[in-house]
């Protein structure tokens, strides 16, 4: 948090920069705002947005390695995110949605500090690392989606690894393993919908998690 003298030093050294900063709300303000909200769909937006704010943090200090401000752009777009919540699709892919906003922002605030005589990279530079950085980000979530789904599939009892195993992994048909194990058809499909639900919540936790101390 910066305090007043440090307020002066950055007006004196950046001028209009910190102006461009100063309408920003604290970090408690924004928590305050989201709890606040009776929007149903708040509480799954709320676990997106925090999921995903390693990544978020990680793809907009690449495009402005050293750049001040950093925190200050970082917590705006996760209020300009907020405030466009409603324009997301559930169901949709979070992350493409908000890259692009975050994109746009930095592509914003690079010009501020090129009138603040900040040496940036240009612009069709910074569109090529924003995508090689998509990429790649998309790479390591995926590798954490699968780290994750390991650890919960790690929890379940036996029984239920090898009926998910042998209806995902291995192939083997419903009906088939119905006869194999001395099952019901019924009694499998009830199963297996009740795993899948506690797999999705299980992954999604720990993402959550991970988001959060990372």
């Amino acid at each position: 948090m910066r305090n007043a003298e440090d307020e002066r030093r950055l007006a004196k050294k950046f001028g209009s920069f910190s102006d461009a900063t100063a309408n920003l709300r604290p970090i408690s303000a924004f928590h305050s705002s989201m709890e606040r909200s009776d929007d149903d769909q708040d509480p799954a937006f709320v676990r997106l947005l925090t999921e995903y704010q390693a990544v978020i943090r990680a793809f907009v200090i690449s495009l402005l390695p050293g750049a001040p401000g950093l925190d200050d752009l970082i917590q705006d777009i996760n209020e300009i995110l907020w405030r466009k919540r409603g324009d997301f699709e559930p169901g949709t892919n979070f992350k493409a949605w908000a890259l692009t906003i975050a994109r746009f922002q930095v592509m914003g605030y690079c010009r501020v500090l090129r009138r603040q005589h900040w040496v940036t990279i240009d612009d069709d530079v910074a569109e090529l690392v924003a995508d090689d950085l998509e990429e790649r980000l998309e790479a390591r979530r995926e590798e954490r989606r699968i780290r994750a789904l390991e650890a919960c599939m790690a929890k379940l009892r036996e029984v239920d690894r090898e009926l998910l195993l042998e209806r995902y992994w291995r192939k083997t048909r419903l009906q088939d393993f119905a006869v194999i194990s001395g099952r019901s058809l019924g009694g499998l499909k009830v199963q297996l919908f009740r795993l899948r639900a506690a797999l999705k919540r299980c992954v999604e936790a720990r993402l959550a998690e991970e988001g959060r101390t990372a």
